[in-house]
């Protein structure tokens, strides 16, 4: 697949995304949090507690199948077949009217028969949500994609997955209609990632100068941002191994422009 050339960005753009790899899982993490989400993805002992149920542990048998306490967690790829990565998902760097911004987090979603390996729906739909069976669809990046209901030279940020053959949607909406349409104001989504959470939102215009996410037990963790993803929009995301429950934003003075509530 023929890539785009990447867009040039000022340096302080630029982003650090740190590899590191876990057993056979390939997990990428921020880097203010690489070192707690990598402790929760060490290897276990699966003889110890907690047991795994009988459906999870069929699961666990799957290729690319990698076992993190009492979930099972299994990595796609666009050779597994699964439908979230058939080609009418398939997207092409050219096709977003910004730079595609990558996470540095990998994105899981329950498995179902959407999100799961051609030839295990009878499996797949055994399955309850006790079983704590995911699929880790890949690392994220975030792209500024044009769609039907956008007036011409507009576009929609759109989160995306990441692997060697290209780039596939990610599941789910992100963000409401008018989502970055000047005058609207800022939305934030938080998605389940191997090791934690991440929260992704978005302001229109370019007043962001910093934001500041607290999680369930106090812990404050500062967002990356750009403006490289969606032109004219600052776009901004911050992962934690606790969910995040609020997140301030301010603006170049040091003002608080927005405070948005993330639990629940």
């Amino acid at each position: 697949m023929q890539l785009a050339p990447p867009v040039p960005r000022p340096a302080h753009q630029r982003l650090t995304v740190l590899a590191a790899a876990v057993s056979v899982l390939l997990v990428l993490a921020v880097p203010a949090v690489v070192g707690t989400l990598l402790g929760l993805v060490a290897p276990v002992d699966r003889t110890g507690e907690p047991q795994l149920t009988q459906r999870a542990e069929a699961v666990a048998e799957l290729p690319g199948a990698n076992v993190i306490g009492d979930q099972v967690i299994v990595t796609l790829t666009p050779e597994m077949n699964a439908p979230v990565m058939r080609p009418s998902q398939r997207v092409l760097p050219a096709d977003s009217a910004g730079q595609l911004v990558p996470l540095g987090v990998s994105g899981l979603l329950p498995m179902n028969e959407y999100v799961a390996p051609a030839g295990t729906g009878q499996l797949v739909a055994g399955l309850w949500p006790g079983d704590q069976v995911f699929s880790n669809l890949g690392p994220l990046v975030v792209g500024c994609l044009p769609t039907a209901a956008d007036p011409p030279d507009a576009c929609t940020p759109t989160l995306l997955t990441e692997h060697h053959t290209g780039y596939f949607r990610y599941p789910g909406a992100w963000g409401s209609a008018s989502f970055l349409e000047d005058g609207t104001a800022m939305e934030a989504e938080v998605y389940d990632v191997v090791g934690g959470q991440v929260v992704l939102g978005g302001a229109p215009g370019t007043d962001v100068d910093r934001v500041v996410v607290r999680t369930v037990d106090g812990d404050r963790v500062t967002a990356f941002t750009t403006t490289s993803a969606s032109p004219g929009d600052v776009i901004w995301w911050a992962a934690s191994p606790r969910r995040p429950v609020e997140a301030t934003v301010f603006d170049a003075r040091g003002r608080v422009l927005e405070r948005i509530d993330l639990d629940g």
